[in-house]
Formats: C-alpha cells, structure tokens, sequence
C-alpha cells in the first residue's frame, strides 16, 4: 500500500502522509519478524553522585560490547557491560548532552546543543573529551553515515536534518526535500541506512515516520494506528528500522517499503530511545518520564529472527 512519492509534493501537509495497513502479504524476499528476548532490566534512581533524576537521551553499541549511555539531566555520559553494570567513571559535559554515535574501536560522538564533542574510550573504560565541533544548528540524535561523515537531527532549526562530517563541514540534502517543520527538543530523531541511501525521521507530533531515498528524491510518509508518537529510531536487522511508539509503549519493525513486520511491548512507561548492536543480536531501550509515574529503566534484549 506504500508507493514512493516525488519530492515536490512533499509540502508537510497530512494529505501528503501515506496510510500503511497492516495486513501486507508476507513475501519471501521481506524480511523476517523478530524475537525480542528480555535480558537485563535496571531502574535508574537518583543517588548520591548525581543531582538529578537521570534522564536518558542517548544510547549506542560499542563494537566490543558495551553501551553508551547519555544521561542529559545530569550532562554525563557512562558505559554499561552486558549485565547493564556501569563501567569505570562517567564523563561530566559542561552543556547538556543528547545523542551519542560511535564512530570507531574507541571513538564517540556527542550532541550538545551546538556543539558536538568527539570522545576516546579507552579498554579499560575512561571516557576522554579530546575535541569540540561548534555548529550553526542544534543536533539532538546522531547517527553514522560513513567514517567521515554523520547525520543528525536538529531542533529549532526549519532543516530537520543535517549532515556533519568529522571535520566539521556543515550540509544539507541536495535531492531530498524534508518537512517544512522546525521541531523542538525531542519532537524528532533520525537514523540512516547506508546501504539502501535512506533517511529516516521520526514526526512525533504528526505521529509519521518519513522515509527519504537520498540518491532519488523520493520519499514516505509511514502513518498507522500502531505508530503513535514515534520517538526513537535505530536500524534494525536486515536493513529494515526499528521506531519505538511512545503512546503505545511498544518497538514498531519496518521496512522501507513501510509495511510493519510486528510489534514488540517494553515493560517501562514513555520509552524514549533506543540502539542496536552492529551484529544485529542486542537491541537496548531507555524511557523518558515527565509525569513521575513509572521507573526510569534500561533494558537489554536478545534479537533473533521469529521461526513461523
């Protein structure tokens, strides 16, 4: 039910929003759904080392296994094992932090507002800013593009995403019209896959998730009953994407074609953000409180491919 459409008649219009059903035809060539193990579950408390409740706004896999986590509340940023235990000392920012990207062995990046802070992290797990990139717009998530290159989501800012290289050269898609929108702070996150030359952004307001071939100049707008305040966006196995529905409290998994492979339950109230290890195998998901009902949490989930 999902066509691509060209780029001039994308003009942010709801008419413009393609409506997805959910009852596609299973093709072989489609991807598979998935399996969601659960793991490891934390609640996050406030303890006496940190000044406020911890939020979370940023998560990623390191190749080796352990989980950056962005704490934006507190302006720090930690490292996580396996079992979700946090590893040597956090790193304290002057501004807040948003979203974080590996970029290699040892190398992150990190939004924060218009900065963004390139990070070593050794073995044995000390975190060391060693450089800062001043921009002309605020970033908020952060995902990888190439090894010299990001793409980022922005705030306050009519271009809702942008492209940073590791030198920090500023640009915009030349062949992709996006929405004539200017989110605020946690309204939209982006994710990219590479292999495919597609863009995703999550509306949450418009309750769409968009999809741009960045080679073609087409696009999709991906609505549904099931996607209802999509936040967070990571890729997912296969090159399809994984977007969590906030008001539903559940992982919505994607094609980009925008048929919906399934939908996975997180036990955690208002989940926010979430990454998948580059194997494919681990998938991590925070959530974000501003009501005070529920527990801040981190869980960690086994992927695996659903046998029929």
């Amino acid at each position: 039910m999902t066509t691509e459409r060209p780029n001039d008649s994308n003009k942010g219009n709801s008419g413009d929003s393609i409506s997805v059903g959910t009852h596609s035809t299973s093709l072989s060539f489609q991807p598979k759904q998935l399996t969601l193990e659960l793991l490891v579950s934390v609640d996050l408390a406030k303890t006496g080392d940190v000044e406020m409740e911890p939020r979370i706004s940023g998560l990623d896999f390191m190749p080796d296994g352990r989980l950056v986590v962005v704490d934006n509340a507190n302006k720090k940023c930690f490292l996580l094992n396996e079992r979700l235990q946090k590893l040597g000392s956090p790193h304290k920012f002057i501004n807040k932090p948003m979203g974080v990207v590996c970029l290699s062995q040892n190398e992150l990046a990190i939004t924060c507002g218009k900065d963004v802070c390139f990070l070593s992290v050794s073995t044995d797990n000390i975190i060391r800013m060693r450089r800062t990139i001043h921009t002309s717009s605020k970033f908020s998530s952060i995902c990888f593009e190439s090894p010299s290159k990001m793409i980022v989501s922005t705030y306050d800012d009519s271009r809702p995403a942008r492209m940073l290289s590791v030198d920090g050269v500023e640009s915009d898609f030349d062949y992709v019209e996006l929405p004539y929108e200017t989110y605020k702070v946690g309204e939209s996150a982006c994710t990219y896959i590479q292999s495919k030359n597609t863009l995703v952004l999550t509306d949450m307001k418009a309750h769409a998730v968009y999809m741009f071939d960045t080679v073609k100049g087409t696009y999709k707008a991906v609505t549904d009953e099931k996607i209802q305040e999509p936040c967070g966006t990571c890729v997912g196995p296969a090159d399809t994407v994984l977007v969590i529905s906030m008001a539903k409290k559940f992982i919505v998994h994607l094609t980009l074609k925008g048929d919906i492979l399934g939908t996975y339950p997180v036990d955690m109230e208002s989940p926010w953000v979430l990454c998948m290890n580059k194997e494919g195998t681990r998938l991590a998901v925070s959530n974000i409180l501003n009501s005070g009902i529920g527990n801040r949490k981190i869980q960690l989930f086994k992927i695996s491919t659903a046998i029929n």
